[in-house]
């Protein structure tokens, strides 16, 4: 069990780095399920509070992303 978990955790990850690159992919909160998958193996150390930490800084920039783009259109009176 744990390998599976393991295997997709890692897969996550790179899914997400190249998320970082290619707009259609999600990058961010598939890395964070990458982690969340390999924080659930006994190979890596349960710390809740990084999981905790890193789920906020997720959740606020997955916000952001779609925020700051719309706000930015409308200030300078771009087209919808």
């Amino acid at each position: 069990m744990d390998l599976i978990l393991v295997l997709l955790g890692f897969i996550c990850m790179i899914v997400g780095v190249f998320g970082s690159f290619i707009p259609v992919l999600p990058g961010l909160s598939s890395s964070w399920v990458g982690l969340l998958l390999l924080y659930l193996t006994k190979a890596v150390e349960n710390n809740y509070w990084v999981l905790g930490i890193t789920f906020v800084v997720m959740v606020i920039i997955t916000i952001l992303d779609y925020v700051i783009p719309s706000k930015g259109t409308k200030k300078f009176g771009g087209s919808s």
